[in-house]
């Protein structure tokens, strides 16, 4: 039987582990409170404030997620119409702070790595071509030597993540659609950006649940890899990362259990930061709750000249909210 709001037990395991009950210290912005006042179909500012991070599943005895939930209704409705944009990232440049962080992709710099036909896909995000190239310029040169090509297609559009946070529902399954057509092989898709990895993994088969395509986001969420699941499983990598004192290696919400299973040996082979950097949800950058919210993490800074993440938001959240030092980088810029 599938399990609804109702079956909260109230247990408050979930309190400690949620940033938006952290930074509000009231009831109804913990996922009990939210489940509590979604049960009985009543309305609340606080949903807005769920930053869809699932640190509830990842405590709950009984695995319940808020966000899930949540988009059941989400999902039922039109929601809002707004542009398509393949890029969402471009909207960098509408910033004032934009073009310090937004970096010009070149395609000519991976194109001598690439294959029309490879073995498997590279998930080629926003974030990897707009803020950390140099992650998969990295990645390429690392492992050109292995029997296992990558396959990229120059067609990619954005995850959709931005349309999830501003309810414009049909923009989202396009992205979810594009996805299909363009990783239409039944070959791995290997993904930077730990919140491209989880939409790819986790919302589209929700979004799509019920429905003539609901096997066919399984199928995608089946062979959807983590880059370092990736280097680890298939190409038999022993993963280190640089262990330097002055660096920061910040694990991003998104690759919490159960969607994969390197936490545990991530943060056995280094010292992992496990904290919420506030989400990138755009609907609350207006509300400027990501800077009133990042006095809960700043501190992890302390001596540090570098902070590492693999995730896209997490990267923004960083940037716009730091003076450098410290230096914003992603994890496979650091490899042995």
């Amino acid at each position: 039987m599938k399990k609804g709001p109702e079956n909260c037990v109230r247990c408050g395991k979930c309190l400690p582990s949620c940033p938006s009950y952290q930074f509000f210290l009231k009831e109804s912005y913990s996922p009990r409170g939210r489940n509590f006042l979604f049960s009985k179909d009543l309305a609340s500012q606080s949903y807005e404030f769920c930053l869809y991070c699932e640190r509830c599943r990842s405590i709950c005895p009984h695995k319940l997620s808020f966000p899930e939930f949540y988009w059941d209704k989400l999902f039922s409705e039109k929601g809002i119409s707004l542009p398509y944009l393949k890029d969402s990232l471009s909207l960098l440049s509408l910033l004032p702070q934009g073009s310090r962080i937004f970096k010009k992709w070149e395609v000519k710099e991976i194109l001598p790595f690439t294959r029309t036909q490879g073995d498997y896909y590279i998930y080629l995000s926003c974030g990897l071509k707009h803020l950390y190239p140099e992650s998969l310029h990295k990645f390429l040169k690392t492992f050109s030597q292995t029997k296992l090509h990558p396959q990229i297609s120059m067609e990619q559009d954005c995850c959709g993540i931005l349309y999830l946070s501003l309810r414009a529902i049909h923009n989202l399954k396009k992205c979810a659609l594009n996805k299909l057509r363009i990783f239409s092989e039944k070959k791995p898709v290997i993904t930077f950006c730990a919140t491209c990895f989880w939409v790819l993994k986790k919302v589209y088969p929700k979004l799509f649940e019920n429905t003539d395509k609901e096997k066919d986001f399984k199928e995608l969420s089946e062979r959807t890899y983590f880059f370092t699941e990736f280097i680890i499983e298939k190409i038999h990598y022993t993963f280190k990362l640089e262990n330097k004192s002055k660096i920061l290696y910040h694990f991003p919400c998104h690759l919490k259990d159960p969607l994969t299973s390197q936490e545990k040996y991530l943060k056995n082979i280094i010292d992992l930061r496990d904290f919420c950097c506030g989400s990138a949800k755009a609907t609350l950058w207006i509300r400027g709750f990501q800077e009133k919210y990042s006095s809960h993490w700043k501190r992890e800074l302390i001596g540090k000249d570098t902070i590492a993440t693999a995730c896209t938001g997490c990267y923004l959240n960083f940037s716009f909210l730091l003076k450098r030092p410290p230096q914003i980088k992603h994890w496979m810029e650091f490899i042995k």
